[in-house]
């Protein structure tokens, strides 16, 4: 994985969640030998890239929480998304809803700032080979985010995985390198 340590943290998040997605869903395209990428994949992408983004104390990758669900952390957005999509490729870009000058604006991200893709990039390389059940087994072990939510309050209300927690257990994986 790229080491971020030494690069200055940004003001606020450096992407947007549909920005990175639709940047692993063009890497997953680029490499079509490790197979497709289903929602689930890249609900766990998106965590994983938030997750080391945070423990190398830039803050958020992007402003969404991930959230508790029974099948390991969700960016609700995503999943509104991705949805349709079931256990099959997701084969559409996604989209964003910003403020602009006239109003809410609709618009596709074709990717992260080229400043992040090595990042993003990284983090592809390092998972792709996971299945998505491969990726979300790993988010559900002791000790992990998702797990210490689920054990404290369950998923039944999808509750936020705080990036407090998330930085924490990440950052302590760092130390163990």
């Amino acid at each position: 994985m790229v080491n971020m340590a030494t690069s200055a943290a940004p003001a606020g998040p450096p992407a947007t969640v549909a920005a990175v997605a639709n940047e692993f869903l063009k890497l997953a395209h680029a490499e079509p030998a490790f197979g497709f990428v289903d929602q689930m994949k890249l609900q766990k992408l998106l965590f994983y890239a938030h997750a080391w983004y945070l423990a190398y104390d830039h803050g958020p990758l992007f402003e969404n929480d991930f959230e508790a669900w029974p099948w390991g952390p969700v960016v609700r957005d995503i999943y509104n998304q991705t949805r349709a999509f079931g256990r099959g490729a997701v084969t559409g870009r996604l989209w964003e809803l910003s403020k602009g000058v006239g109003g809410f604006e609709v618009s596709t991200p074709s990717g992260v700032n080229p400043a992040l893709a090595p990042f993003i990039k990284s983090v592809w390389d390092s998972l792709k080979s996971y299945s998505a059940i491969q990726l979300s087994n790993s988010t559900h072990g002791p000790g992990e985010p998702w797990t210490i939510i689920s054990e404290k309050i369950g998923t039944g209300s999808k509750p936020v995985i705080p990036n407090d927690l998330i930085r924490d257990v990440f950052k302590s994986k760092l130390v163990l390198q």
